[in-house]
């Protein structure tokens, strides 16, 4: 991955929320690898501090830690769901379970808007600074 960041001022802070998952860890590397920011902070529900997005309470600490350590210039969240342990894509509507819908829409859909909740306040107000949120759209799964 390949991409300028010389629009933002040198030094402050990045934050890649979702650092662990196969995108989140490229942009953790490609932003480390700059040398743009002081420091390139990963956040997940197993980094210290842990941010869960379906607890609030963990994603207003998380902010209030990064906040903390400096200038806030860019926030990526590259979190999402579309299967796990505990659910899988409906590929028939006997499959549709309220409670799975409801997980994924907590996560995917609230999770977001709750990291820029607490988050946004927390950006940089002088200079650029950018809060990023990564979408994907499943047009279409195997055997539908």
């Amino acid at each position: 991955m390949t991409f300028s960041l010389n629009s933002f001022p040198p030094g402050g802070i990045a934050v890649v929320i979702g650092s662990t998952g196969g995108i989140g860890s490229a942009f953790m590397d490609a932003l480390d690898a700059s040398g743009r920011f002081g420091a390139v902070i990963g956040l997940s529900r197993g980094s210290e501090p842990r941010l869960d997005l379906l607890d609030e309470a963990s994603i207003e600490a998380a902010a209030a830690y990064v906040k903390d350590q400096g200038s806030l210039r860019l926030v990526v969240d590259a979190t999402g769901i579309l299967s796990d342990a505990e659910m899988s894509p409906e590929k028939a509507l006997r499959q549709i379970d309220p409670a799975q819908m409801a997980r994924s829409y907590a996560i995917n859909a609230i999770g977001p808007a709750l990291l820029l909740k607490h988050f946004g306040p927390a950006m940089a107000r002088d200079g650029k600074s950018v809060f990023a949120t990564l979408s994907a759209k499943v047009g279409s799964i195997g055997d539908n």
